[in-house]
């Protein structure tokens, strides 16, 4: 299975269903590539960029949701586009001299632990969240990949929020 593929898997596991290519929604295609800043950004601060720079990327995000797209998409160009943060991508990769399928499947693998998988860790899941004051959600979905969200502006938990399992762990990243 591709990264693509496992990509896919876990979209549709949150309820992302697969586009019409026919009929793209590019309201959602642009919320999603807003994530592609936010892991941009992310990946600044790793790198060790000063808190100048990581001001003005904020910025450049904050600029961008506000929703100031005047023109229509130009797909070819979007596509290229996408494609070329993955060639960048997997490049700095292979600058590194890390397998980057690796870490795909370290990392797809860690988002795979936010879901919902049993009763147990469903009712885990509602205590740790309470203790945190979140009390008011809801659930979506069935074990293994049950959703659990936000279903009202609380804190650190604006409605609709997906929130993570008790079970969640981070990335486990081979060594080097």
């Amino acid at each position: 299975m591709t990264n693509f593929d496992k990509v896919c898997r876990m979209n549709e596991a949150f309820g992302n269903a697969k586009g019409d290519p026919k009929a793209i929604d590019w309201e959602r295609v642009r919320a999603q590539c807003t994530n592609i800043l936010d892991e941009f950004i992310e990946l600044n601060k790793a790198l060790g960029a000063n808190d100048k720079v990581l001001a003005s990327l904020a910025g450049a995000r904050e600029a961008i949701q506000q929703d100031q797209f005047d023109s229509q998409p130009d797909l070819e160009n979007v596509r290229d586009a996408l494609c070329d943060i993955n060639v960048f991508s997997y490049g700095a990769h292979h600058l590194m001299g890390i397998d980057a399928n690796k870490d795909m499947q370290s990392v797809v693998g860690g988002v795979m632990t936010r879901f919902i998988k049993d009763d147990e860790d469903k009712a885990q899941s509602i205590a740790m969240h309470a203790d945190a004051g979140v009390t008011d959600v809801v659930f979506e979905g069935a074990y293994p990949t049950m959703i659990m969200r936000s279903a009202s502006d609380q804190p650190d938990a604006p409605k609709g929020k997906f929130i993570k399992s008790a079970s969640f762990s981070k990335p486990v990243f081979y060594e080097v």
